[in-house]
């Protein structure tokens, strides 16, 4: 191959390249003898060995990070309520809090009613404060309230004999269901001696173009390290104030964070479900992160056909993901594979089964089916995850669906799991193929898998491998769960 040559140059460039270096060896040995001379006669320079460093240019290290992982004595939940509607949604809040485990306070508006009783189930309650002066009254009022919980949970800790192990503040509404041991593993990939803003924007689009991508969603709650707390305090009153104008008490954390320079983290383990109708698509397909938290959960259908509430169909939830806390809602794709047909086969453990009664993609099946609409407008769209048209003119193209009806630890193998779910008996069949009349047969999907080892979050994302096989003539669908070995994709089986 000819090189690129600039014709009329090579010589002149040459000559300049000569000089060049000529110039610079030149100035090469004056600036050696000029230091070897300064360095013998010198008096500015100090004596060889007796070297000092200034104070000022003395940097100290940072202490090594502490060997105790974080646990739940290290968070302080702050939990905003209100007075009149706590007893309605003490249910949510009782699913997934621990007492004599977890410690905080539900923040009050006011004082309960003189003749209410205060459940021993849940956490204690306090009365929030709002020291801003121009706040006035309404919603900016009671947005600037629920913006001081952080602070105010601060401030609650400093006269616990136990403070020194406080490392996260970590905040929800009252109808926020946290899994905590998801919780834990995400806070653990921080150090806690630094300054973390840590939580998700919403999936509807409308919802962050009207606050922030930036910003995280009170309602799928956050966590803010004590470090970020202590200063957000030395801030919050002045800061509520230059943002009076904003409504939402979440904005409001984020502009204050922001004047102290800390950024969001985002982890889209924790979900604010800023959704209408049904959220079965986007908890179908949750990404390779733990499920850290549901939100909004009355503004939808209850997550399973099984259930007539909201609340048994995630108390469902809740139960099985302490069989293995950060295998719940994890997808898993593989394929089985019969006489003239391909089945594609979607797990997401511990909720639903998707099948489908033909070759989809991996690249599609971890896209969102759209049962679900935008928070304001209730629209298809857009959304802040991929997502599939569903259209339910068309049922051949429609998955067959099964929903959790069991799980168990395996019988055999104590670190593994057994979960069936069992088809939804509304669903008919409306596509006349031979591949979807077969797959109409199957009445339970039997997953059985090994309990996810809390050290596969520090690995990197992958989701895991599975294989199929029918038993039981056919109303049976097997599916087995492993890591996936060196060659092995979802494709393989």
């Amino acid at each position: 191959m000819k090189t690129m040559q600039f014709h009329g140059t090579e010589k002149t460039l040459k000559s300049k390249v000569l000089y060049s270096l000529q110039s610079i060896k030149s100035l090469l040995v004056f600036a050696f003898c000029f230091c070897c001379f300064f360095s013998i006669y010198s008096p500015l320079l100090p004596v060889p060995g007796k070297i000092a460093f200034s104070q000022q240019s003395s940097i100290p290290f940072p202490a090594s990070p502490t060997t105790i992982p974080t646990n739940l004595s290290h968070i302080v939940f702050g939990i905003s309520g209100l007075a009149y509607t706590w007893d309605r949604q003490l249910h949510f809040n009782e699913l997934w809090w621990r007492p004599g485990e977890m410690r905080g306070y539900v923040w009050l508006d006011k004082e309960p009613a003189a003749d209410a009783t205060w459940p021993e189930t849940g956490p204690l309650f306090r009365v929030s404060t709002s020291n801003s002066s121009h706040l006035g009254n309404g919603r900016n009022a009671s947005a600037a309230r629920i913006a001081r919980i952080v602070v105010d949970s601060y401030q609650a800790v400093l006269t616990d004999p136990n403070a020194a192990e406080v490392r996260w503040f970590v905040v929800g509404d009252d109808d926020t269901v946290f899994f905590p041991e998801n919780l834990l593993a995400v806070l653990r990939k921080y150090d806690h001696r630094q300054m973390y803003y840590v939580g998700s924007m919403s999936e509807s689009v409308e919802q962050d173009l009207e606050f922030s991508y930036n910003m995280a969603f009170h309602g799928a709650g956050f966590a803010i390290t004590y470090p970020a707390a202590m200063e957000l305090a030395r801030i919050i009153d002045g800061c509520l104030d230059r943002y009076s104008h904003h409504y939402s008490s979440d904005h409001l954390i984020q502009s204050c964070l922001s004047e102290l320079g800390v950024p969001l983290t985002q982890e889209p383990g924790f979900h604010q479900i800023d959704l209408h109708e049904d959220a079965h698509g986007m908890l179908a397909v949750h990404p390779v992160v733990p499920l850290v938290s549901l939100h909004n959960l009355n503004y939808i259908k209850p997550i399973s056909p099984h259930y007539k509430t909201q609340h048994e169909a995630v108390k469902s939830l809740v139960d099985v993901s302490c069989l293995d806390p950060g295998r719940t809602l994890q997808q898993c794709i593989c394929y089985e594979r019969g006489p003239g047909f391909i089945w594609s086969v979607s797990v997401s453990w511990g909720y639903s089964v998707q099948l489908y009664p033909w070759a989809v993609a991996p690249k599609d099946l971890v896209k969102a089916l759209t049962t679900f609409r935008s928070w304001r407008t209730q629209s298809l769209g857009p959304f802040t995850l991929d997502t599939r048209q569903l259209n339910l003119d068309w049922p051949c193209d429609l998955p067959v669906l099964f929903f959790l009806n069991h799980a168990a630890r395996d019988g055999v193998n104590w670190n593994w799991t057994t979960t069936e779910y069992s088809r939804d008996l509304k669903q008919e069949n409306g596509c006349k193929s031979p591949s979807s009349s077969e797959a109409f047969k199957v009445k339970t999907v039997r997953v059985k898998a090994p309990q996810m080892a809390p050290a596969e979050w520090k690995r990197a994302p992958r989701r895991q491998c599975c294989k199929t096989v029918r038993i039981e003539g056919g109303e049976i669908l097997l599916v087995q769960i492993n890591q996936c070995k060196p060659g092995q994709s979802s494709l393989s089986q």
